[in-house]
């Protein structure tokens, strides 16, 4: 196995427990929060969605982010250069609900992205910085980022999922 078809396992193996965990959640699940401080599935997946096609499309391809290319941002009334880094707890509190299956069609569309561009990448790509002003983010890193990140927020999810519906006990 190559470095490259890794990466793509490790993304389409996050996707089937991503799905899992969304599974048969309704839109009371999507934006409950767990307490004041506590980010909403729904959140959780837009950000995490966001953070993918940002590292991808516009900082390593210097491409437009398929949020704006597509017009994603204009159908969910979000911010072009948004995400989530560095919200505020009244941002989390007033973000707003949405329906599930049109942000995993954007999701798809990013996934989709991002395994089309790492097709093309080479071994000696991985070791390239595409931005000077992130020395330390070279494409790998990039990668071995936001794989661990998705991971990490699709844990989120589930855990959430759970927690909600224990509390309807």
């Amino acid at each position: 196995m190559t470095l490259n078809e890794f990466i793509e396992d490790a993304f389409n193996t996050e996707h089937e427990y991503l799905m899992d965990a969304l599974r048969d959640l309704t839109p009371e699940e999507l934006m409950w929060r767990a307490g004041p401080d506590a980010n909403p599935i729904g959140w959780i997946l837009w950000h995490m969605t966001r953070v993918e096609d940002m590292w991808f499309q516009f900082f390593v391809q210097r491409q437009t982010e398929i949020w704006e290319r597509d017009g994603w941002n204009e159908k969910f009334g979000l911010p072009t250069r948004d995400n989530g880094f560095d919200h505020t707890l009244e941002q989390v509190a007033n973000f707003p609900a949405y329906d599930l299956s049109e942000m995993l069609a954007y999701g798809e569309a990013v996934r989709a992205a991002t395994l089309s561009y790492l097709k093309t990448v080479t071994p000696e790509q991985m070791n390239e910085v595409p931005r000077e002003a992130r020395p330390e983010m070279s494409v790998g890193r990039i990668f071995r980022q936001v794989v661990g990140e998705i991971y990490q927020h699709q844990g989120h999810i589930a855990y959430l999922k759970g927690l909600a519906r224990a509390g309807k006990s």
